[in-house]
């Protein structure tokens, strides 16, 4: 710990060295994952990875000096946290076992403490009988109290909303909600709920149905959006100021087949009129940026890494954001939080090459101050750019993914197809990743493919990933690894796939789909054995209430069917070396699966190499990390690098 803090404000500046980067410093877990100013601007709060943990820092900006820490035991993260008010923290606390766990469904604990260490106190505790909760608003006009949203699960209406005590945890229902089965509830800028979510179950998945209620004149009335689609995607996205307007993103205005990409619209209350600001020509919505205010300033997109939409032009804010964007040209910036005032505003700037550094700037002087950066020993200088790309599939859909060189080389080089996890509704996206950085400082090129079924490119796309499991959503990969041969990028035998979770079965599944076109493949915590993952023992997933429904819309059902895209059953396919990873406590993908094609693979007599750690879905600890690196880069340059036998 005293290592740590010693290091908190050392600057990014330094020498660049011309040897080699070590393998730990691409792997060493965040001195700094977010970052939130006070509202009184005194304090800054952050999350910071040790050990096996996620905690949470104070720290006093006056001296610099990090004032308390809150650490809650073994794979215990902070995954979120507030200012509840200028003295008081909140923290949302869940066990996490893997550091490509899904924080989708993820139910937490809700801590608040206050800023000197005392008073921690368990204010909302996850139940094992099915209340969960959501928090909606932090009411600074009420210090000690904010707005939650809560569900129990054997209540049919849903989310229901509640005022919560940070001090006491004591509750208090809120009067006027809306009516129906609400599986979302949103408030606006001072606080009052003015969203419904409902949802109406149907037969089958593609019935479910959801209406939007809003408030107006002081009654529920359900949103009228005349829809080209059966059953359209509507996201709110925020309030303008005055609480006036709403902003959502939607696909409604667009027919199912003809390209469905989300675009922003506005909802003037007064008026009912609905208005589309700004639709990208292949992304969805990304990230929104806020105004002290509440207001929505811009929008970023998820797929694309330089699009940047302006929703206000004229806010005094979207100005200070568009003077910043243009101080860091080429990095994504973004406004973590403003001070109560809107006087001092915290803000990130990361890119391709850059994990990530903090800011202040003071409204009021024009100046910006560094805080801290993600990863101190990364130097930006020293990375390589990661390029969009896109090609045709066989079946003409157009597939995008990223490209990342090593330095001073266009073609010729050995390449890593690296497959996502998910696989639906998860997609790569441009940004600095730590695997191509490292590959491409050892000489290697990355692909990264967002293949039919991936999130952020409409739901036509999404959809068509439906049923497509170790299908057509591999005949994607297979051809993007066709285009980089074609494109002289790398040579036919220069080539190994590689993924985690279900990136880990895609690299078993396309040396059996297409035994002659990858030399090597590393499975890392994959999916093997697909009869057993959908079942009561092959993963935590699989006990989700909802999972039939899921299954059968989105893999395909039947021992049968299931066996017939398993890798367990089918190694006698397999021509090209193998990798297997996997952690001894994953519960999202447990040992078993590995442990199954292991058996397989001894039954044919067919050679793996073989690494278990005592970790969970994805190594977090950075011991387990540097020893699986070192261990793939070995095996790469024996089959495809420097020392393959060419």
């Amino acid at each position: 710990m005293r290592v740590f803090f010693a290091l908190l404000l050392l600057c990014c500046a330094g020498s660049l060295l011309a040897t080699e980067i070590p393998v730990r410093d691409f792997f060493e877990h965040r001195q700094f994952s977010a970052m939130k100013i006070s509202p009184d601007g005194k304090h800054v709060a952050f999350t910071y990875q040790e050990e096996t943990e996620v905690k949470l820092g104070v720290m006093r900006l006056r001296d610099q000096s990090v004032i308390s820490s809150f650490g809650f035991g073994n794979n215990m993260h902070v995954l979120n946290f507030y200012w509840a008010n200028d003295e008081r923290v909140l923290m949302e606390v869940a066990e996490i076992t893997g550091n490509l766990v899904s924080m989708q469904g993820i139910t937490t604990d809700l801590y608040a403490a206050n800023i000197d260490g005392s008073r921690r106190t368990l204010i909302f505790a996850k139940r094992n009988d099915g209340i969960l909760y959501s928090i909606m608003h932090m009411l600074p006009q009420q210090k000690d109290r904010i707005l939650i949203a809560r569900y129990n699960l054997r209540d049919k209406t849903g989310w229901r909303a509640f005022t919560l005590d940070v001090n006491r945890g004591r509750e208090r229902y809120l009067d006027d909600q809306p009516a129906g089965t609400v599986i979302g509830l949103i408030a606006d800028n001072s606080g009052n709920v003015r969203v419904g979510i409902e949802a109406i179950e149907g037969k089958s998945f593609d019935d479910n149905r959801t209406v939007i209620h809003y408030k107006k004149d002081n009654s529920w009335q359900k949103l009228d959006v005349p829809t080209k689609r059966k059953n359209p995607s509507i996201s709110p996205l925020g309030f303008s100021a005055d609480n006036s307007k709403a902003y959502f993103s939607s696909n409604h205005d667009i027919a199912e087949g003809e390209g469905d990409v989300a675009g922003v619209f506005q909802y003037d209350f007064a008026t009912s009129e609905l208005t589309l600001l700004a639709r990208h020509s292949f992304s969805d919505v990304g990230s929104v940026i806020r105004g002290s205010d509440g207001e929505v300033l811009a929008v970023n997109f998820a797929t694309s890494s330089s699009d940047l939409e302006l929703i206000n032009a004229e806010h005094p804010e979207t100005k200070l954001f568009a003077g910043l964007q243009n101080a860091f040209p080429d990095q994504v910036l973004s406004f973590t939080s403003f001070d109560r005032e809107g006087n001092t505003v915290l803000f990130n700037v990361k890119n391709d090459r850059n994990p990530g550094d903090f800011y202040l700037f003071d409204v009021k002087k024009g100046q910006a101050r560094y805080l801290a950066s993600a990863l101190g020993k990364i130097k930006p200088a020293q990375m390589q750019p990661m390029r969009e790309i896109s090609f045709t599939a066989r079946d003409g859909k157009i597939i995008r993914g990223l490209l990342t060189m090593p330095a001073g080389k266009t073609e010729g080089v050995p390449l890593i197809v690296n497959v996502h996890g998910g696989p639906f509704g998860v997609f790569d996206s441009w940004g600095f990743d730590n695997e191509a950085q490292f590959f491409a400082s050892r000489g290697y090129a990355t692909l990264q493919i967002n293949f039919r079924g991936s999130g952020g490119y409409g739901d036509d796309f999404y959809r068509a990933g439906r049923l497509q499991w170790g299908r057509k959503m591999q005949d994607d990969v297979t051809d993007g690894t066709l285009w980089a041969i074609e494109q002289g990028i790398t040579n036919k035998d220069r080539v190994c796939i590689y993924g985690g979770s279900y990136g880990g079965y895609a690299a078993l599944w396309g040396v059996i789909k297409e035994p002659d076109l990858y030399k090597c493949s590393v499975g890392y915590v994959g999916v093997y054995d697909m009869p057993l993952f959908f079942s009561g023992d092959g993963s935590d997933a699989s006990r989700n209430p909802s999972i039939g429904q899921y299954l059968k819309a989105h893999v395909g059902e039947g021992e049968e069917y299931l066996r017939s895209i398993s890798p367990v059953h089918h190694v006698d396919k397999i021509k090209a070396e193998l990798f297997i990873v996997h952690g001894s406590k994953d519960v999202r993908v447990p040992i078993v699966h590995a442990n199954n094609l292991r058996k397989a693979l001894d039954s044919i007599g067919k050679p793996y190499e073989w690494l278990v750690k005592e970790d969970g879905h994805g190594f977090f600890n950075v011991d387990n990390r540097e020893a699986l690196y070192t261990q793939m880069l070995a095996f790469f340059d024996k089959h495809i690098g420097k020392d393959a036998k060419q």
